[in-house]
């Protein structure tokens, strides 16, 4: 059974609670305190926190204003001696600042030379390529589309007079060629009738070589004169001189051969 007990003399009675309900009551209010403490001390930490960083950030902005102050000092120049102290007083700032920062602008300026010759050799070297050799093509000799031609200083000659033959050499191709007109790539060949009565490459001692280039549509000459004797029959004294009579010469160069030219030996 419960126990009543009388309540301020009112007759008024209540229950009394058990003693399980006032431990769990006095658990709650504990937790609810340190609760409450642990928020507190959050709160103060939180607002130090904040204080401290405002102070440090206002310490940083008065440092940087303060060094653009003394950056913007500029030396005044001394005019008299009522103005010494004060342009003394305001260009020491200025030329601590200026020595201070001269070795960071020299440090810059060489690093921003030295990076600009390393990237400009890359492009120096680029822009200067080694010319490939060109080869050029050898000269061929003289064939297709060449020709030879003969002609005489004279049609008669008198008794002691010696024809000088001439010829002429033409490169009637779109291309330089080579010609050896040297006697012994030239002969000169002298007929009578049916018989053979002279030639240059008979007797010959020493035979030369005269190489020459023609370009295109290009002639050159060359010639021979004719001492009237007739090799046929032997060199030297044994050669006859050649009598009166009618006489063709023809000359060849490079296989090439000309149309007969008279010769009138009177």
């Amino acid at each position: 059974m419960a126990d009543y007990e009388e309540f301020d003399g009112d007759g008024e009675e209540y229950e009394r609670e058990a003693p399980e309900v006032y431990r769990r009551r006095r658990i709650i209010a504990a937790i609810i305190a340190i609760l409450a403490i642990i928020l507190v001390v959050w709160a103060l930490v939180f607002a130090f926190q904040r204080l401290t960083d405002s102070g440090d950030d206002t310490a940083a902005a008065s440092s940087a204003a303060a060094g653009d102050n003394f950056d913007s000092f500029s030396a005044r120049p001394t005019g008299g001696a009522s103005g010494s102290a004060s342009g003394s007083a305001s260009a020491q700032p200025s030329a601590s600042a200026s020595a201070e920062a001269t070795p960071t602008g020299e440090s810059t300026a060489s690093a921003d030379a030295e990076g600009t010759e390393a990237s400009a050799t890359p492009t120096d070297q680029a822009a200067a390529p080694t010319p490939e050799p060109t080869t050029q093509q050898p000269v061929q000799a003289c064939s297709d589309a060449f020709t030879v031609s003969t002609t005489v200083d004279k049609q008669v000659y008198a008794a002691g007079q010696q024809p000088v033959i001439t010829t002429t050499v033409a490169n009637g191709s779109q291309n330089p060629c080579t010609v050896d007109l040297g006697s012994a790539n030239t002969t000169y060949q002298i007929t009578s009738g049916p018989a053979n009565v002279y030639s240059s490459q008979t007797c010959q001692a020493q035979p030369t070589h005269d190489e020459a280039t023609l370009q295109a549509g290009a002639k050159q000459t060359t010639s021979l004169t004719w001492d009237r004797g007739m090799n046929a029959y032997g060199c030297g004294q044994a050669a006859q001189q050649a009598k009166t009579g009618y006489y063709w010469v023809t000359a060849t160069v490079n296989g090439v051969s000309s149309q007969p030219t008279l010769i009138v030996i009177q």
